[in-house]
């Protein structure tokens, strides 16, 4: 019986010390993943978005058009300097336009006049690729 007991004993020691071992491995092998870039921009992973597509045109109802600037690996760049492309009758309401530690800047829009606008953004070195659809109605 006593045998047995040791038997038990040993083969939970041995366990606990493999899988101490692989925990250990596992870590120093795999890093964590980068939450910014200090790389360059890469315009065809970067993207813009609006939320919602179309608001009522009272001046108040706003549109939140956000950006986010990434690097070749598609994490965010941050402290960039992001601007929109607007027709001189949609204002901006308030807006953060210089990426965060995401690579993310928003502005929100709104319009007093009945219009449908294609959005684009721009960085200070080059214009991202596409644009948003807007609609005040």
């Amino acid at each position: 019986m006593k045998n047995k007991y040791l038997f038990i004993i040993g083969f939970l020691s041995l366990a606990l010390i493999a899988s101490v071992f692989l925990v250990v491995r596992t870590t120093t092998t795999y890093q964590r993943a980068a939450t910014s870039s200090n790389g360059s921009i890469v315009l065809e992973n970067s993207y813009l978005f609006a939320s919602p597509l179309q608001a009522k045109a009272d001046g108040k109802e706003m549109i939140r058009i956000t950006i986010f600037l990434l690097d070749g690996r598609g994490i965010g760049v941050a402290n960039q300097t992001v601007s929109l492309n607007l027709p001189k009758t949609i204002t901006v309401t308030n807006q953060q336009e210089i990426t965060d530690q995401n690579g993310k800047a928003i502005f929100d829009l709104v319009s007093s006049t009945a219009q449908t606008a294609n959005i684009t953004a721009k960085t200070d070195t080059a214009k991202l690729p596409q644009s948003v659809k807007i609609v005040f109605y």
